[in-house]
């Protein structure tokens, strides 16, 4: 004990030497603050600050995005889930909405006609989804997606380290650990009280990482080994300065993390012996209604869960037709079936094993910026880099930091093994030509911080989807025929995730029979299946973007090359999606429109 008052003396005097040239601590804006704050302002104004107010309500998304020093804040706090902040936030969102609309769109250039647009699809969307709210699982196995799992993600790697403020800040995040672990336990009780218990899968699945970080060994934990290792780099942070630093956290994940998992890990377990085997939407009050606004939240777009039913079915039956004619080639047997095929392609490719799939992705991502260049399809690239990290459950991209601060970020799975075929597909999706290159040159362009930075599903996971087939197009797959199989898996896969995600919420499926479609049409081994089965089930409608993104862009190219013919310049095509910033899928049509117009 006296060795931690002794700790908590030296933090104390660190902040305050530091404090005197630091920024402020973390403080929400209230719904009285942000009103106050939009009053009477001009249309640009409004759209700027009353995102960037609706983002500090997050401090976690704060640090994500790298807007910490322009808001003058300190990197010192978690995310609230509490039911009255909840509330709060939900009243601010409905009051942007009502303080846009006034705007007199005919009074506003063309340029502000178009965030006019976005603002009022975003802000009716952020509206609408309130209503959804209850169905969303605050717990669950992903990392990124469920609240505990983002807030590890913001511990092991959103957090900056450039300072020694930002250590303090990091040990503040830790003791505040505790308090948002009970908030969103609240959340699930809460829930429980309104009938709403996620699946005893999803929960199940849960328990596992939950376990790891409650059991962990303390200097050998995630966030222990976080703080030592970027902590180092840290040029004016001296060893002896930096032990203390670790000690403290040491403390912190004895005293507050491990209990504070532990109570989560109790929390779900006591959930899971009472929770549905019932897998869909459809099992909760009001389930059908969520499930079709999540597709519109999701997709961009007005289909139906019935149309996008329909759609899976069809492309899934274009698509294997396509695998069984590659296979062919390679002279496999065009009989066979898709598991067959696929096991051929990984034996024939290999296996990468740890660190090999990051020098893999890396060498990936080099000769992707080469060909991108050579083949003339763009004439504007990002500048920001993209870098890969090994992580034990990797396959996904995070943006760049929007003060430079940290690179665009894609993330290799390192833990076990996975194939070699079919990494070129995820490395073009999650880098160039695909997240990366759409999602740093919204960033870096003159646009609306909502234009910069908002997520559209459809239009995000539509455009790397295409860039999977553009780069099959542009010939990157000529002379890799196991790599263009592990293309048309992929496309494949997510034909399939139409069918099966519209199957679960929509069809009511049980888990079985979705694994089992799963596994028969994409080839799938179960265990891959059953993780996808339930990603589907965790995020409803978020699985169908990637399909209805990709066929609404290569349906405008057809339309813009028809309507141009030898003046039409895939280059420009791609410079008018991808210079708008962030949109909607459905505004990506009238741009096409307007375009094909002023051609």
């Amino acid at each position: 004990m006296r060795r931690f008052g002794l700790v908590v003396v030296i933090l104390v005097m660190a902040l305050a030497s530091i404090s005197a040239h630091a920024a402020t601590p973390w403080v929400a804006p209230t719904l009285t603050v942000i009103g106050g704050a939009l009053d009477d302002l001009s249309f640009d104004d409004f759209i700027e600050e009353s995102y960037r107010l609706y983002l500090l309500r997050s401090p976690e998304g704060v640090s994500s995005s790298g807007l910490a020093a322009e808001y003058g804040i300190l990197n010192d706090a978690l995310d609230n889930y509490s039911e009255s902040f909840v509330e709060e936030t939900f009243a601010i969102e409905s009051l942007i909405l009502d303080l846009l609309l006034p705007y007199d769109r005919n009074d506003l250039s063309e340029e502000q006609r178009i965030t006019y647009d976005i603002a009022a699809f975003y802000w009716d969307d952020r509206v609408r989804m309130q209503d959804v709210f209850d169905l969303e699982y605050p717990v669950h196995f992903m990392t990124t997606r469920s609240l505990h799992g983002y807030t590890e993600f913001t511990l092991t790697d959103a957090h900056p380290f450039s300072s020694e403020q930002d250590v303090i800040d990091y040990l503040a995040r830790l003791n505040r650990l505790g308090i948002q672990f009970d908030q969103i336990i609240s959340q699930m009780e809460r829930r429980e009280a309104l009938g709403i218990i996620a699946p005893r899968l999803v929960l199940e699945w849960a328990t596992n990482g939950i376990w790891t970080l409650r059991t962990r060994a303390t200097r050998s934990h995630p966030f222990y080994e976080t703080l030592a290792t970027k902590a180092a780099a840290i040029e004016r942070l001296s060893p002896s300065q930096l032990q203390v630093y670790l000690d403290a956290a040491a403390t912190a994940i004895d005293q507050v993390v491990k209990p504070a998992y532990q109570r989560l890990y109790s929390a779900v377990t006591r959930q899971a012996r009472m929770a549905p085997d019932a897998i869909s939407l459809n099992q909760f009050p009001g389930g059908g209604e969520a499930y079709e606004a999540l597709l519109r939240y999701h997709t961009g777009t007005d289909l139906a869960a019935s149309e996008i039913h329909a759609l899976g079915l069809r492309e899934v039956t274009r698509l294997q037709a396509e695998v069984r004619q590659a296979a062919g080639e390679l002279s496999m047997p065009e009989s066979s079936t898709m598991s067959a095929i696929f096991a051929r392609a990984e034996s024939d490719g290999g296996m990468l094993y740890g660190e090999q799939a990051v020098a893999e992705a890396s060498a990936l991502i080099n000769q992707a910026a080469q060909f991108i260049l050579d083949s003339h399809a763009f004439t504007t690239l990002p500048e920001a880099a993209v870098i890969a990290v090994g992580v034990a459950q990797g396959g996904y991209y995070v943006g760049p930091a929007l003060d430079g601060s940290r690179p665009g970020t894609y993330y290799v799975t390192t833990s076990g093994s996975i194939s070699r075929y079919d990494q070129p597909t995820i490395a073009y999706h999650e880098t160039i030509p695909g997240h990366h290159i759409q999602i740093a040159l919204a960033q870096e362009q003159e646009l609306p911080l909502l234009r910069q930075s908002a997520g559209f599903t459809g239009f995000t996971e539509g455009w790397a989807l295409y860039s999977e087939r553009l780069m099959h197009e542009l010939g990157a797959y000529d002379n890799d025929p196991y790599g263009n199989l592990g293309r048309l898996q992929y496309e494949l896969l997510r034909a399939v995730r139409l069918v099966v995600d519209t199957g679960i919420h929509f069809m009511g499926w049980g888990f079985e029979e979705a694994v089992e479609y799963v596994m028969a049409n994409s080839g799938d081994a179960r265990g891959t299946a059953e993780y996808r089965v339930l990603r589907y089930t965790v995020i409803p409608g978020q699985a169908t973007a990637y399909m209805v993104g990709m066929l609404e862009l290569l349906d405008l190219r057809e339309i813009a090359r028809a309507a141009l013919g030898d003046t039409f310049s895939l280059a420009d095509f791609h410079d008018i999606v991808l210079g708008t910033g962030n949109v909607p899928l459905v505004f990506v049509r009238q741009l096409i429109d307007a375009w094909i117009a002023e051609q």
